[in-house]
């Protein structure tokens, strides 16, 4: 089934009209369901073998192992370059001797006392 040419002219932007929106999905599900419908023909009258060869044959499993490989690497690579950065940090703060602490200065001026309210 080969889809329909769009004329460009006629571009819209998403949601632009409702009723239009439901057409494209109308018209994109009878789509699916062709090449649904001709996938299923494809199996019919076949041996078990001979469905799951059609089925291999869409490299599914291949791709998936593929997947799982790249999220793995990923992973891994972005937990050690991190990790790795950090690691020069610790040793060059250990190095050096945290600064010591001067006493504090005693305050050179004696406290005021406070004044009594005079008597009336």
């Amino acid at each position: 089934m080969t889809p329909s040419p769009r004329d460009p002219a006629s571009e819209r932007t998403a949601l632009a009209s409702p009723r239009a929106d439901l057409r494209e999905l109308s018209a994109n599900t009878r789509a699916t369901a062709a090449e649904l419908q001709e996938f299923l023909r494809d199996l019919r009258g076949k041996s078990p073998q001979e469905m799951l060869g059609i089925v291999a044959a869409s490299h599914l499993a291949r791709a998936l192992v593929l997947a799982t490989i790249v999220v793995a690497a990923g992973t891994v690579l972005f937990t050690a370059i991190p990790f790795v950065m950090n690691r020069g940090e610790p040793a060059a703060a250990a190095a050096t001797p945290p600064p010591a602490e001067a006493p504090a200065a005693p305050d050179p001026a004696p406290p005021v006392p406070a004044a009594s309210p005079a008597p009336d």
